[in-house]
């Protein structure tokens, strides 16, 4: 790529942004401090600390599928397994992985992993597990000092790992409690992260990253009875739930994955609020509707999350604690929605031939301009799911710092059209989009829809989906006549497609790191393509997605 080149994407990329992430940016850069407001400084202190103020979730932290990523005795030995990728760890060394992604690297410091020891100890002779778990973030402190820097003390890091810090207090409380040594100097670690973080917050990436931030703030503060500072934190996050949740109730990054860690942070924030600022949590209680609707649509009757922007198992909480934790701790029971208008997905649920058959339709733009770092080329694709099961899949994300990051970013990784060899939007790095791809407009019809995506170019692409009673058909048209049209299309196994078309062995990740089989199949026309997807042989059993207890 040239000079120019290279500085044109930079130009495009740059003018999504608002000013003051660019401000911020540089400030930060400079070494900057970026508060929740000029001169703010927080309060209290570690001696105020009080694990009564903060409600366990335990739907969440100590779900049983959330729990089966971990093995206790594999942990206490030093053996880690995140994202599909395994390593031994010196606890009493520094935790530095050099084979391992940035993004590995993070889940690594989160210390989710902890919680499966303090839930081992309900077991008979578990008080070991308690004690291994007390001795790894006694490590932690030892050998990251916050003079070192670097992934531990990322401010997202930080955000991530005290929660989970608080939650193991939460359920080993009476083991905790008899330990006064390591209760100091717990303690004395999470103020000293509450500082850090106070003045490093995300202001520069905003999205998710920055809600992460205020929610930590208000946990940390609520800890140490910093009061000045749980108000200030919890009416920024206020304001930012408004920006960042849409009125379907879909989050703004458009990914069902962060729309299910966006859905946990809300929840562990209201639990807190509730008794402390009752016109938040009645707002913020009508967002958690709306966006527990929006999950238990998108993922309803399925055996996994859809694979659009960023998306994959493994990372997030599962739908079915989310939501039981939904019904549970706030009283809400998730209604299907079959348009998330604002939030460009449209959902199908219909009998075909013997088989039910679910459909998960992008109809929407990339996502807000300023933050598009998870956005893929994905507009009018599709997934469809059999009886549950995978059948039309896009390819997913598999890493955030990987060679191929780019290659599942582009628009022949997702069941979506294209004209010849010109991508819908420009991705380019692994967070970044220039110039973007648009939605015309889009029209939902008894048994399928039309909608029509202007790509970076200012061409159009009309796609015309139809559900039939012997399959689902799919009709791609542009007033491009000239220009060749692709569409590509990806099946799992064991589902097959037509024959005589273009099939090549391709690879597809439901899960962050692991990548299984499929097939890529390319139809090309003219100004039209058109291709059937007839209803599979193979039966498999209906899975009910969720009951409520």
């Amino acid at each position: 790529m040239s000079l120019m080149s290279k500085g044109k994407l930079y130009l495009h990329t740059v003018s999504h942004l608002k000013p003051s992430q660019v401000a911020y940016r540089l400030w930060r850069r400079l070494g900057g401090a970026t508060p929740l407001c000029r001169g703010h400084r927080v309060k209290g202190d570690p001696s105020c600390a009080d694990i009564g103020r903060i409600p366990l979730l335990q739907e969440l932290d100590f779900d049983a599928v959330f729990l089966r990523r971990f093995s206790p005795d594999d942990i206490v030995r030093g053996r880690i397994e995140l994202l599909n990728c395994d390593t031994s760890i010196d606890w009493e060394k520094p935790w530095v992985c050099e084979e391992m992604s940035a993004l590995w690297e993070f889940n690594l410091h989160y210390c989710e992993f902890i919680l499966p020891l303090a839930k081992a100890a309900c077991n008979a002779g578990g008080e070991k597990y308690v004690e291994s778990g007390k001795d790894i973030i006694s490590s932690w402190i030892s050998v990251h000092p916050r003079s070192a820097g670097g992934a531990p003390w990322d401010p997202y890091v930080i955000s991530m790992r005290v929660v989970n810090w608080l939650a193991f207090y939460g359920e080993a409380r009476d083991t905790i409690d008899e330990d006064e040594l390591f209760l100091r100097k717990f303690n004395d670690s999470l103020y000293e992260q509450y500082c850090h973080l106070s003045i490093h917050l995300e202001k520069d990436i905003l999205a998710n990253h920055y809600l992460e931030n205020l929610k930590a703030m208000i946990l940390l503060a609520a800890y140490f009875d910093d009061v000045e500072t749980l108000h200030l934190a919890v009416a920024r996050f206020v304001e930012q739930v408004d920006e960042q949740i849409l009125s379907d109730g879909m989050h703004f990054e458009l990914s069902p994955m962060y729309q299910k860690i966006m859905l946990e942070c809300l929840m562990r924030v209201m639990d807190v609020v509730r008794t402390c600022d009752s016109e938040a949590h009645a707002k913020l209680h009508r967002s958690l509707k709306s966006m527990v609707d929006c999950l238990y649509s998108l993922e309803r009757g399925i055996e996994r999350t859809p694979l659009f922007n960023d998306s994959g198992d493994n990372v997030s909480k599962g739908a079915t604690s989310l939501l039981r934790c939904a019904e549970r701790h706030f009283g809400i029971e998730p209604s299907f929605v079959a348009e998330l208008s604002e939030g460009g997905y449209c959902i199908f649920e219909r009998s075909v031939g013997n088989a039910q058959v679910k459909a998960v339709i992008d109809v929407g733009a990339p996502g807000p301009a300023y933050a598009l770092g998870h956005a893929h080329c994905d507009m009018l694709s599709f997934e469809l799911f059999y009886n549950g099961r995978p059948w039309v899949v896009n390819c997913g994300t598999f890493a955030y710092q990987d060679p191929s990051r780019l290659r599942y970013k582009n628009t022949d990784a997702h069941n979506a059209p294209r004209f010849g060899d010109c991508e819908q939007s420009e991705c380019w790095a692994s967070f970044r989009m220039a110039r973007m791809a648009r939605m015309a407009g889009w029209s939902r019809m008894e048994n399928g829809l039309e909608a029509t995506m202007v790509d970076y170019r200012g061409r159009s692409i009309t796609r015309r989906i139809e559900f039939l009673p012997e399959g689902v058909l799919v009709r791609d048209s542009s007033s491009e006549k000239c220009v060749p049209l692709v569409s590509t299309v990806h099946m799992a196994e064991p589902f097959a497609f037509a024959d005589g078309v273009d099939s090549v062995e391709s690879c597809y990740a439901p899960e962050f790191g692991a990548a299984r089989t499929c097939r890529q199949h390319q139809v090309r026309g003219v100004g039209l393509v058109e291709y059937f997807l007839p209803v599979p042989e193979e039966c498999f059993e209906q899975k009910e997605f969720y009951e409520f207890d």
